[in-house]
């Protein structure tokens, strides 16, 4: 349980649904020939790209672990965490005994790399809160005052986990506030709000949006603001007193009832809570609607198609082409972030540049979209208007796409491995080259990539934080933003020739964004909440002559400016209305407001001068409290646990418990498991701290499997079938070696002793079939690898595109009369074809090859391998199976007054299958004479799968066939995720 925070995009949802496991437990593959070296051995690669060379600085109220690259950050983090401890003790009158574990990284790329979450972390995800041993985790790469309420809202929710949870991990887990009770506090202690995150709140007040407090089924970036704003309520209406009157009564009702906390802490019902608090938001922000208005009222609107509804395409961060004819931007249209491009003048969507999955990166970079907000927009057209250039997400960090708009294809993918984070690309006049904003050094700066050389020239190389630049018409300047004082971001501009020189061009306290020339050179149109929302203004720099051109109640942003062939300019900007981003164009010719006049500093400022943020403590470093980390405790991190039947009431149970160190690079994982009478564990110890990872795995595997008769009677699927156990005990080492973020190779050796029934020739004269099955045991030395591929692009219920492999290989040779005991290679080949946003058609085929004097067979049958057959009940050393699915969705939710059931979805299938011994009989796939399968089974039927508590339960319907005068259904249930 743990609780990211922050940097949440409005539509970070895009990339939830593709979280996996990186590196999941050690466990024998479901089928296979022999241990395999993980469990269905998929999943892309977490890397670690760097190595992190750990301390531990422990000051008053923290254990700062840090890694020797960024100790100069560390009296920064150090200040900036007692600070806020300082601050948070005093307003919850509360002190947390022990020190809390603060994790911090330089970057976020370098962040995404933590193994104290195994799953990946997407760019949206600012930081994050565990309960388990209190840790806060973030990344470090932003303004200081950012990054003040950063660790002012993570240690928050440590205050959260004393408070509430009284440091009981069992009761962190069983009691779970909703998300806005947890987040909203966290945000409102913080007091992180931008105009930009209120535009959410706004938004869903005027459009009569609000929930109710004891509505607990809602989440993501919305729950965060409408926390905050209960909370600035709450303060207002009962002070500081009933803010913690409500926090304890939250502890005190089984469950963290919101009802009855709101009735024992306010005295009345939560019906009336509701109201008082709908009231209050609608005196705050329904006279701003009045007085100003909704993005449609100042601009017309972008829509998808000819009689679609308006709001429907999520579009952001739109860049006019040369000519003015076209505007690219960042839209969802598709389901995925892509770049998509409108005709201006009938302002219809055009066709999408970047549809359809790729290998080459993970996804676009966008604010809003796959990552929270930030500065400048995030797509810029070429000066020929054939080049769109982009960030997107690859590998270790980003890199810069160039996106070929004529061929719809990517042009140039380039990597810049010294800087993290680029962001906002902007082409120079020429063409020649792209300028960004990017990490390096440990400082936020401009940089200017030379497309031909590939050099790359930092042009502000200061301690203060720069991003969104832009080119002027002539090539010889740039504005940017740069964070001053108390984090206010504001528009300065430097002239190449002059590199050391800013000038400010926006003062006071307001916060600017986007700045953008106009085609003549003489204005740079911007983003600003100087009005309390953010619109759209424009500044001339000859004049200082201040123009508004939007006053919306939510938000406009993002401005790019058309040059129509008569000199005129237009503008197309973004605006948020009724919970969805829009593109929309409005005229320049009269602003909203009479013109301001504000003065444009004539000096250029120098950045010794400019005034940065200060944390109320500065704690000085003292050297005797750094120490190495080491000793690597462990402690319990988790504990799972499942139960489930399949077809033929084969009852399955599992206990999975995790052990971990504080940073979660070394685990101990145990999994206890039993298939009817049968008990098996695996016991791995993990090393995650490098690229090459390392891992133990002792293991003992008992269960069983159905004995086929191997001369096939005339009705074989319903001769009586007997169990036949088999037990695999032993231990093996492994290494995994990540090639890329898609690829991996795996090896192993280990001595493993087994006991288990294989196939021999009858000895028996009364026995038909001359064929038996007898008891082996042995112990032999091992060695296996494997190859393993993953591209699967996932959507909250599954796996909806990509494509997913694994090779695996194993051998053991006979020690006693010589030559392979046991050999065998197997196959898993998975695609991933979606046909709509929510439905797609699921493949499998999987083939597996066993050879030597005793080799390990295959096992597999059931669950979704070939429905209509029992589990276990195909076994051979030569086996295949192969699956095909069309998956949709039935219901996306059905609530009953105490449970809820989620993600109901359908499947239509088929299968076939088979497996045999190849000493003893021959296999017959297909007889043509008879139109029938002969020795191959086939099923086809129907199914759905409902996702209750975070698991899958699955209903199938199965006929099971040869395609000629045999047919058997069989109905199934049955626990577990769908292949």
């Amino acid at each position: 349980m743990t609780r990211p925070c922050h940097r949440l995009a409005a539509s970070s949802l895009l990339l939830a649904g593709s979280l996996l496991l990186a590196a999941g437990p050690l466990a024998a593959q479901f089928y296979g020939n022999g241990p395999q070296l993980s469990g269905e051995g998929f999943g892309k690669n977490k890397i670690q790209y760097r190595d992190f060379d750990w301390r531990v600085y422990r000051s008053p109220h923290f254990n700062v672990h840090y890694y020797m690259a960024e100790e100069a950050q560390l009296q920064k983090v150090v200040s900036y965490a007692e600070s806020a401890y300082d601050q948070l003790s005093r307003e919850f009158n509360f002190q947390i005994k022990d020190p809390v574990p603060l994790i911090f990284y330089s970057t976020h790329s370098a962040f995404e790399q933590n193994n104290i979450i195994l799953n990946f972390i997407p760019e949206g995800v600012g930081a994050f809160a565990s309960p388990v041993r209190f840790r806060m985790v973030l990344p470090i790469d932003l303004p200081d005052a950012e990054l003040m309420e950063l660790i002012l809202h993570e240690l928050t929710h440590i205050f959260q986990y004393h408070m509430l949870f009284q440091g009981s991990l069992a009761k962190a887990v069983t009691t779970t506030p909703p998300t806005w009770f947890m987040e909203g506090m966290a945000s409102y202690m913080a007091k992180d709000e931008t105009a930009r995150e209120k535009m959410f709140l706004r938004d869903a007040v005027v459009n009569d949006r609000i929930p109710s407090v004891t509505q607990a089924n809602f989440g993501g970036f919305f729950a965060y603001r409408f926390g905050h704003a209960v909370f600035d309520f709450i303060e207002e209406r009962w002070g500081r007193e009933g803010f913690l009157d409500f926090l304890y009564e939250i502890r005190n009702t089984i469950g963290s009832r919101v009802d009855r906390a709101v009735e024992r802490a306010f005295k009345m019902e939560p019906e009336e809570f509701d109201i008082e608090f709908r009231r209050w938001l609608r005196r705050k922000y329904l006279p701003q609607l009045v007085e100003t208005g909704e993005p449609g009222d100042f601009g017309r609107v972008f829509r998808a198609r000819e009689g679609q509804p308006q709001q429907n395409l999520t579009a952001i961060s739109p860049t006019a082409s040369p000519s003015g004819d076209l505007v690219a931007a960042l839209s969802v249209v598709g389901g995925d972030a892509d770049i998509v491009l409108f005709d201006t003048e009938n302002r219809r969507l055009l066709g999408n540049l970047t549809q359809g999955f790729s290998n080459e990166y993970q996804y676009l970079v966008a604010q809003e979209l796959t990552l929270g907000r930030g500065m400048g927009r995030d797509i810029d057209f070429s000066p020929d208007g054939n080049t769109i250039a982009t960030f997107v997400k690859r590998e270790k960090g980003r890199s810069l796409l160039l996106v070929d708009v004529l061929n719809r294809s990517a042009r140039d993918i380039i990597d810049m491995p010294d800087i993290e984070q680029p962001l906002a690309p902007t082409w120079s006049p020429d063409g020649r080259k792209v300028a960004f904003s990017g990490w390096r050094g440990g400082q936020f700066d401009i940089f200017l990539l030379d497309l031909e050389t590939r050099e790359i020239t930092n042009l502000t190389n200061d301690a203060i934080f720069d991003g969104a630049p832009d080119f002027s018409p002539d090539g010889r300047s740039v504005t940017f933003l740069s964070v001053v004082g108390k984090g206010f971001r504001k528009v300065f501009r430097m002239d190449l020739d002059k590199p050391g020189q800013r000038f400010a061009l926006t003062t006071g306290e307001s916060n600017e964004n986007d700045p953008v020339y106009s085609p003549d050179g003489k204005r740079v149109y911007f983003t600003s909440d100087r009005t309390g929302t953010d619109n759209i203004f424009s500044l001339d720099l000859a004049t200082g002559e201040l123009r508004q051109y939007t006053d919306v109640v939510t938000g406009a942003f993002m401005p790019t400016v058309l040059r129509e062939r008569d000199g005129k300019e237009r503008l197309v900007y973004t605006g948020f209305w009724k919970g969805s981003f829009d593109l929309y164009v409005t005229d320049v010719d009269e602003p909203v407001e009479a013109p301001q006049i504000v003065e444009i500093p004539p000096e250029p400022a120098q950045a010794a001068d400019i005034e940065g943020f200060e944390p109320d403590i500065q704690v000085a470093i003292d050297d005797t409290n750094k120490e190495r980390y080491g000793g690597y405790k462990f402690f319990l991190e988790n504990a799972q646990s499942i139960v489930g039947v399949d077809t033929d009431q084969t009852v399955l149970g599992r206990v999975l418990l995790t052990f971990s160190d504080y940073l979660g690079d070394r685990r101990i994982l145990a999994a206890l498991s039993t298939v009817e009478s049968f008990s098996n564990f695996d016991i791995i110890y993990a090393d995650f701290s490098d690229r090459l990872q390392w891992q133990t795995h002792v293991f003992d595997r008992r269960a069983y499997y159905l004995r086929r008769d191997l001369v096939r009677p005339d009705d074989p699927r319903f001769a009586d079938r007997e169990r036949l156990a088999y037990q695999i005990t032993g231990a093996i080492g492994s290494i995994v070696y990540p090639f890329s973020f898609y690829q991996r190779a795996e090896f192993g050796i280990g001595y493993v002793a087994r006991k288990v029934n294989l196939p021999i020739q009858s000895f028996d004269p009364e026995d038909e079939d001359g064929i038996d099955f007898l008891e082996f045991q042995d112990d032999f030395p091992l060695v296996q690898g494997a190859l393993v591929g993953d591209s699967t692009v996932f959507a909250n219920w599954g796996p909806i595109a990509g494509r997913r492999w694994r090779l695996d290989v194993n051998y053991s040779a006979d020690l006693s009369d010589g030559g392979t005991l046991s050999a065998g290679a197997d196959l898993d080949v998975r695609q991933y074809i979606p046909v709509t946003r929510r439905s797609n058609i699921a493949l499998r085929g999987f083939a597996g090859y066993a050879t030597g004097n005793l080799p390990d067979p295959f096992y597999f049958g059931g669950l979704d391998t070939l429905r209509g057959t029992s589990f276990y009940s195909l076994s051979g050393d030569r086996a295949f199976f192969a699956n095909m699915e069309y998956r949709f969705p039935l219901i996306d939710i059905l609530a009953t007054p105490f449970l809820a059931f989620q993600g109901i979805r359908g499947v239509i299938f088929f299968d076939v299958a088979g497996a045999w011994f190849s000493d003893f009989e021959e296999f017959d796939f297909y007889d043509s004479d008879e139109g029938r399968l002969v020795d191959a089974l086939a099923s086809y039927g129907y199914g759905f799968t409902v996702r209750f508590l975070g698991i899958d339960l699955n209903f199938d319907y199965a006929t099971l066939t040869d395609f000629g005068d045999f047919e058997s259904n069989e109905t199934s249930f049955w626990i577990g995720y769908r292949f």
